[in-house]
């Protein structure tokens, strides 16, 4: 199963400039929590890694970064096709973390059975952006509004239609 997990805003922005605009401690636990579920197989793109985890990979986890480059990166596999690489997760778990166009190819790729969405009730002005997924995901679950650092936001759960 390949699951998607992002927080996204109003309207669909991850990013601004390469970094999230808004912190919630909440929000980064969950994600903690859930990335090491399943196998806690993680693939991320090249800029995420660099700007958001400083180009550490995630402890205690499988990590697999999508990128050009050829030079190892320890702690992490190495990934320069993205469609030879998903189907080995066929019979699999695998958590996609971003960014923007890692979520976009996966699903140009036909894959994704789950979203798992925090969405934050704000607009940010971002300049990096979830992909549309409304047409092929319905909601499954919701969470009751929450508040954190001054954030509205709540988590969603979505699968494929």
């Amino acid at each position: 199963m390949i699951r998607f997990i992002a927080a996204i805003d109003r309207k669909h922005g991850i990013a601004k400039q390469n970094v999230i605009p808004w912190h919630i401690p909440e929000d980064e636990a969950l994600f903690d929590s859930e990335t090491k579920k399943h196998g806690g197989h993680v693939l991320t793109g090249s800029v995420t890694f660099k700007v958001t985890y400083l180009g550490v990979p995630l402890a205690d986890r499988h990590n697999y970064i999508l990128t050009r480059a050829t030079k190892p990166i320890t702690g992490a596999r190495v990934i320069n096709d993205l469609a030879t690489f998903l189907p080995e997760f066929d019979n699999k778990n695998l958590w996609i973390s971003g960014g923007a166009g890692v979520f976009q190819s996966v699903l140009d790729l036909g894959y994704g059975d789950e979203l798992l969405i925090t969405h934050v009730d704000a607009d940010f002005g971002c300049d990096r952006f979830f992909p549309s997924y409304e047409k092929d995901f319905k909601l499954a679950q919701q969470s009751e509004p929450r508040e954190q650092n001054g954030f509205r936001f709540t988590y969603s759960k979505y699968v494929r239609k």
